[in-house]
């Protein structure tokens, strides 16, 4: 990204769009795009989610939108990009004064034990390495009512305050951009130990379901490919997204 640029620089607004990654893939397909574009929409009727879950919101109430970026990252080093737009909105929230800020791996983030956002991040490949990448983040804003099996909350519900989107998203870029340039200067280092610290259950026990069991296990850490390595009776375990699951937080 070249230093005059933000992210942000151009937004795209819509009303209502099937899906906002979508919607960019598409622009980015057609059009040479600068990365910093924004596509943000009030609703979105076919939001994706991780394990390809529908992203159910309110229209009009949070914050949903796709940022279009081009690491030109190797493969093998897509994770860092999670994590460092993980890390933009842990930073984002934290900003709030919102107590018990996590990344819930892989990158979900959870307010005081309840998910208040999620990230899905879809990669276009050209020689081995990762050209574009379209970057969703769904963030609960003012919406107060969730479905019970979601676990969900809200900046509405943690601060009592009635936000305005645009000048979330505003504030929230200005965060994301900061991490990413950390990516872009390869401070992989800090950026691992960043997201270590932020992740809930590092180094922490708690409870898994691992197929139709459950277990006690300590996450100790991630590996380059973003797998979960977890101790399990002192054995150390590598799982991926569909193969574990934490429970009872």
């Amino acid at each position: 990204m070249s230093e005059g640029l933000t992210f942000g620089y151009r937004i795209i607004k819509l009303d209502e769009v099937a899906s906002t990654n979508s919607y960019a893939h598409n622009l980015a397909v057609e059009t040479n795009l600068i990365e910093g574009l924004v596509v943000l929409a009030k609703n979105q009727t076919e939001g994706k989610g991780q394990r390809g879950n529908i992203w159910q919101v309110e229209s009009g109430k949070n914050l949903t939108f796709s940022l279009v970026l081009k690491p030109n990252l190797a493969v093998s080093e897509q994770f860092m990009l999670s994590k460092v737009v993980a890390l933009g909105i842990a930073d984002f929230l934290a900003s709030l004064n919102l107590e018990q800020v996590n990344i819930k791996w892989p990158n979900d983030i959870w307010v005081n034990n309840k998910k208040i956002a999620g990230i899905l991040i879809e990669n276009t490949l050209k020689s081995n390495k990762i050209s574009t990448s379209i970057v969703g983040v769904g963030l609960n804003v003012n919406q107060q009512v969730f479905n019970s099996n979601l676990n969900a909350t809200s900046l509405q519900n943690e601060l009592s305050i009635n936000f305005d989107i645009e000048i979330l998203l505003n504030d929230l870029l200005i965060c994301l951009e900061k991490r990413y340039l950390m990516l872009r200067a390869l401070q992989y280092q800090k950026i691992n130990t960043d997201y270590l610290n932020n992740l809930l259950g590092y180094n922490t026990e708690l409870n898994y379901k691992i197929g139709e069991n459950h277990c006690k296990g300590i996450i100790r850490g991630v590996n380059p490919l973003g797998l979960l390595q977890l101790e399990i009776e002192g054995q150390l375990n590598e799982f991926d997204l569909k193969e574990v699951s934490l429970i009872g937080v």
